[in-house]
């Protein structure tokens, strides 16, 4: 993938759960959906960089989004999953409660962020997808996994 995706489209959707919260990124920005796994933790890092885990003799940084959000953490589950994400510096590992499913959502399913929110809650997603009575965020790779470059730029 050359660039991470920076606004909402129509197309293939991963939708996945954090806090019972329905979330989604693009099926270009997924690589792979896991199994939890052994996690080795390293220290000195933000409190939301769960550790890193061996993929196939790869090591990847994994990114607990609970955490990364303010929620509170909770024990792993047998839903429980590591979203495998790639963007310029290699692969990225995203703890999810549940990958719910996989998703084509058409134009007029999708809103952009509301007005309504914070700048932090509108840094967060690139939209919204409305289906079956249900809002589902759109993540905003680059803001997920570089916060505060992101907000320097």
């Amino acid at each position: 993938m050359d660039e991470l995706l920076d606004k909402s489209r129509p197309g293939q959707y991963v939708v996945f759960a954090i806090n019972k919260q329905l979330c989604a990124l693009s099926i270009e920005e997924v690589m792979e959906i896991i199994r939890i796994q052994p996690i080795t933790d390293v220290p000195e890092v933000n409190d939301y960089i769960a550790g890193v885990i061996n993929l196939r003799g790869n090591i990847i940084p994994v990114v607990n989004l609970r955490k990364r959000y303010g929620m509170e953490a909770v024990s792993f589950q047998k839903k429980t999953r590591i979203i495998i994400v790639n963007d310029k510096t290699g692969d990225i590992g995203l703890i999810v409660d549940e990958v719910a499913m996989v998703t084509y959502v058409e134009e007029e399913n999708l809103e952009p962020p509301l007005d309504v929110f914070n700048s932090i809650e509108k840094e967060c997603f690139n939209g919204f997808v409305k289906r079956e009575g249900q809002l589902i965020g759109i993540l905003n790779l680059k803001n997920v996994l570089y916060p505060a470059i992101s907000k320097e730029v």
